[in-house]
């Protein structure tokens, strides 16, 4: 499942026009741990927005707000994140290491970047949830998306008279609002607007 997920969040950048940075070979040389870096991608906008930065939870739209991220992508299927998986020596405590920071820096050849982690889904209940972003900022971590929104984005952009060319992932989202099985009234559900 790993393979999809990067895939979805990588054509999201895309589609908002992120380039996305090549790292195999700073990979390669700089990193001999294997679990962390297949899931990082490296993005960048051509130039630098002049909104002011988003806050730590990125919302519908938000990401066009950003110069330059390293994107750390966590399972979109997994459960729900709570507070409680995210313990000194997890994964997530690991997002915004030395080693992510020395790579990002490296592709950048800058320090001018965001740190951003791709979760699965926050918690419901109001105080579980600011209690998971804080536990995730204090990680060191710039900004967090679920990826329901990084989905609602995608089918709120694709268009049923697009063409997207050589993405099997976008064409068989466009197929599937094209042939209504995404709804207006479950884009209505994620609080985006429908448009064909």
């Amino acid at each position: 499942m790993s393979a999809v997920n990067i895939q979805l969040v990588r054509e999201y950048f895309e589609l908002n026009l992120f380039y996305i940075l090549p790292h195999w070979g700073v990979e390669a040389a700089q990193t001999k741990d294997q679990d962390t870096v297949p899931s990082l991608l490296f993005v960048e906008q051509a130039e630098a927005p002049t909104l002011p930065p988003p806050g730590f939870l990125l919302g519908s739209g938000d990401i066009k707000n950003i110069h330059r991220a390293a994107v750390e992508v966590r399972a979109w299927h997994g459960g729900r994140l709570y507070s409680s998986a995210m313990g000194a020596d997890s994964l997530f405590s690991r997002v915004a290491s030395q080693q992510t920071h020395r790579l990002a820096s490296n592709i950048f050849h800058s320090d001018s970047y965001k740190i951003l982690l791709v979760v699965a889904e926050l918690p419901s209940s109001a105080s579980a949830r600011i209690q998971s972003l804080e536990t995730l900022q204090s990680f060191g971590i710039h900004h967090v998306i679920e990826f329901r929104t990084i989905l609602g984005d995608l089918l709120k952009q694709i268009s049923i008279h697009g063409n997207y060319g050589p993405s099997k992932t976008l064409q068989s989202l466009k197929l599937l609002k094209r042939y209504n099985f995404i709804r207006p009234q479950d884009l209505e559900q994620l609080e985006l607007p429908f448009d064909s």
